[in-house]
């Protein structure tokens, strides 16, 4: 069969008008050329699609099939092609990055907005996913890129550093070691530590920093989120472990945050596929976040030791 879209838009049309001049205005074509396009499409297909009278146009059984079937999937392919179109132009069109709910509640937020400040006319879709799940959204093509914390970078990865965050410990404000401006990874023995699971990707360098440093804590508990921590530590439950941006998600009035020393860090990087460049709109999404300003100057000008 050698039917077009435009014979199928314009059947589509009068479906849904129940008249071909109002289906030609809606398409912006004149009447004859609405009624030559279904025309076609009903000697192509050998099917009677419109019972025409001089009064009204009424589906056929066959009409009536073909629209259930086809209209949506017309909708659909028009949706694909505005989309298509908008990606291939830098200022347009819909971009989708995947990051864990940890990082999407502390930082990531205000990072698309500075980004949605630059490109205004591009539409950013953010999903929340576990670490692993950002990588593999990555790998699949389901997103057009990801943020995580110190991914492993592979063959099929290409991982672009895009800001370091050093590790903290939340005490109770009465806490005896709340009182200074450091705290030692050795001060966390025997302590009740609370720290995020791998869901996030920080687990691994926070377990290798205690084993690196000697700290023999009472217990390690590993939690989803941040606010978890800081509530935990707030009712006297331990003491947390957790990146520095986390105190921008609010900080617990009865905890504080004093840095590690000495100091860890992590990293927070873009990830995108090798084998597969990125679309235009989501390589200017890419860009902005790169020329965003994250580093704390505090943090610039302190030495990283990394474990």
């Amino acid at each position: 069969m050698n039917i077009s879209l435009p014979q199928l838009k314009a059947f589509a049309a009068v479906a849904r008008q129940k008249s071909f001049t109002r289906a030609a205005a809606e398409l912006g074509l004149t009447q004859s050329a609405i009624s030559r396009s279904v025309r076609e499409l009903e000697e192509e297909i050998d099917q009677r699609l419109f019972d025409r009278t001089t009064r009204q146009v009424e589906l056929t059984d066959a009409g009536q099939h073909l629209s259930q079937r086809i209209c949506h999937l017309i909708e659909e392919v028009e949706q694909t092609l505005r989309e298509s179109h908008g990606a291939s132009k830098p200022c347009q069109g819909l971009v989708q990055i995947a990051s864990d709910p940890v990082l999407s509640s502390m930082s990531v937020p205000a990072w698309l907005a500075g980004c949605r400040k630059a490109w205004p006319a591009i539409a950013i879709r953010l999903k929340d996913r576990s670490q692993d799940s950002v990588l593999q959204s990555v790998r699949s093509g389901e997103v057009d890129f990801g943020i995580a914390t110190d991914p492993q970078s592979g063959d099929d990865l290409y991982c672009e550093p895009l800001c370091i965050d050093a590790y903290h410990a939340v005490l109770p404000a009465q806490h005896p070691l709340a009182s200074r401006e450091s705290i030692g990874w050795g001060d966390l023995c025997d302590a009740n530590v609370l720290t995020l699971d791998q869901q996030c990707g920080m687990q691994p360098a926070v377990e290798k920093a205690l084993s690196s440093y000697h700290v023999r804590a009472g217990s390690l508990q590993l939690l989803g989120h941040f606010a978890a921590v800081f509530g935990m530590v707030a009712l006297g439950l331990g003491i947390g472990v957790v990146p520095s941006r986390a105190q921008a998600g609010g900080l617990n009035p009865a905890a504080v945050m004093r840095p590690l020393r000495p100091q860890v860090t992590s990293t927070v990087m873009l990830v995108r596929r090798k084998s597969r460049s990125l679309k235009p709109n989501a390589a200017a999404i890419w860009d902005a976040l790169r020329g965003l300003e994250y580093r704390d100057p505090v943090l610039a000008r302190q030495e990283t030791a990394t474990v």
